[in-house]
């Protein structure tokens, strides 16, 4: 999750001419979806190709990242589908700066023989956890496993800050937003994300994504693989324009239970965003959950339960639903947090007010399609 920096967010205009980087039209003719296999650890000779790409867990990062080719050069960047920036840590800033990039190598626009800045155009960012990124624009090809743009309009950080509870390292040089455009940062004028800039290029304004914790997994470009899921799929409307949700893949209203009984707690709007770990509730959720559960405690502020305890499952109702079942379940086991087998085990629940978000437990045994046409997401249970 982010927000703009204040003093960039007064540069706003109501124009759009610059929203689509040069070279795209709506009539190129070679339109085909990208199918990217995923590694939990990428081997060090592992490149990407026209034809292949990789996404693989992090665990410390809570997320996902893969490996991107930015005008030639590779740098690893995290999968967020709650931000809508593709940005990158860069020789732009100090020496000091680059070097808290803990894996691979940040990016050189001088090195790029199709890098151009954009003049007079700057992004900025401040995460909720006080980091933040700024820096100019600039052009450049971007290929994600296949998924190829040219002149695609990214930020480049001169400037990196941490916040107050950092180590003051980065696992990635940055993310690939997949939100909405809404949120786009890059002033005077925010540009198309890249899922937006690619969708003159596939056949469908879509991505699906099957993340895993082994070397099976993939993220898709332009099309749905009917192959990589099983059973009844769950359509819900995304709501990005609703008010204080604009850009969000979210879904209003989602009520929770257990074995087909519903919790007694408010229905909670629930984030779907890729880049935050924990599968977030409301603590009324949670206490109906954990009270399925013999001996799960929270006294030191946090949800524990006995390691070795078959948790059970937990469901998601859906209040809107567009096609297929109103429940989405996913497995106890998910929301594991290590395999012990005695004392006190933590989970993948975390306790929020507000929002809450799917995490780490909801994605890694289903199917996603993310529809930004419609737009909507659509869910169904993995195949292995």
């Amino acid at each position: 999750m982010v927000v703009l920096l204040p003093g960039l967010a007064s540069l706003l205009l109501a124009a759009n001419a610059a929203a689509m980087p040069r070279g795209l039209n709506h009539g190129q003719s070679a339109k085909r979806g990208v199918r990217a296999p995923a590694h939990r650890y990428i081997p060090s000779n592992n490149h990407v190709s026209r034809d292949t790409g990789a996404v693989f867990h992090i665990w410390n990062g809570g997320g996902w990242i893969l490996p991107v080719l930015i005008g030639g050069q590779q740098v690893f960047l995290n999968i967020d589908t709650g931000s809508s920036d593709l940005w990158t840590a860069s020789t732009l800033m100090p020496t000091d700066q680059q070097s808290t990039v803990t894996r691979g190598s940040v990016y050189n626009p001088t090195n790029s023989s199709t890098s151009q800045e954009v003049e007079g155009y700057t992004f900025g960012l401040a995460y909720v956890d006080g980091s933040g990124a700024s820096g100019p624009v600039y052009r450049d090809t971007v290929n994600i496993g296949g998924a190829i743009i040219p002149d695609f309009p990214l930020g480049v950080c001169d400037d990196l800050k941490y916040g107050p509870g950092s180590d003051g390292t980065r696992d990635t040089a940055g993310p690939v937003g997949l939100g909405f455009g809404e949120m786009n940062s890059i002033r005077p004028n925010p540009q198309c994300t890249f899922m937006e800039c690619l969708e003159p290029y596939v056949p469908e304004p879509i991505f699906g994504t099957a993340f895993k914790l082994n070397n099976t997994g993939f993220i898709n470009f332009g099309y749905s693989d009917s192959e990589a899921y099983s059973g009844s799929i769950t359509e819900v409307p995304a709501a990005n324009t609703s008010s204080g949700n604009e850009g969000q893949w979210m879904s209003l209203g989602v009520r929770f239970g257990s074995g087909g009984d519903v919790f007694d707690a408010e229905p909670l709007d629930m984030d779907f965003d890729t880049g935050t770990a924990s599968l977030s509730v409301s603590s009324d959720i949670a206490a109906a959950y954990w009270a399925l559960v013999e001996g799960a405690d929270d006294s030191d502020g946090y949800w524990q339960y006995p390691c070795g305890t078959e948790l059970p499952d937990l469901d998601f109702l859906f209040s809107d639903v567009t096609s297929g079942p109103t429940t989405v379940t996913i497995p106890g086991q998910n929301l594991k947090n290590g395999d012990a087998t005695s004392g006190m085990c933590s989970t993948w629940m975390n306790v929020v007010d507000g929002r809450g978000n799917a995490g780490v437990p909801f994605y890694i045994t289903k199917y996603i399609i993310w529809n930004q046409a419609k737009p909507s997401m659509s869910f169904a249970d993995q195949v292995n």
